[in-house]
């Protein structure tokens, strides 16, 4: 399995109010369900935002392995190739 160049891929940190974070490194796409119901798909280079999410299960791509992470409701930002959420839980 070849590594991706830096530029083609992100950082998604989960933060959660009860523990430590999750980091999750190489990550080529993100996919979380917003607070307005609808899917918000991420990819590397993507434009500076901050949403709200609800509950549920967030999908992402790290290499060639499609993989879910279910996460609480928060609040998202996305900056530079990092992809943060503060969770509730």
């Amino acid at each position: 399995m070849s590594q991706k160049p830096k530029d083609k891929v992100m950082r998604v940190e989960i933060h959660s109010m009860a523990g430590s974070p999750l980091v999750l490194e190489n990550v080529s796409t993100f996919n979380v369900l917003l607070s307005d119901g609808g899917w918000l798909g991420i990819l590397p280079g993507h434009t500076h935002l901050v949403a709200a999410t609800v509950e549920g299960e967030a999908r992402y791509t790290i290499g060639e392995e499609q993989l879910t992470k279910h996460i609480s409701s928060g609040i998202l930002s996305v900056a530079d190739n990092v992809v943060s959420i503060l969770t509730t839980k």
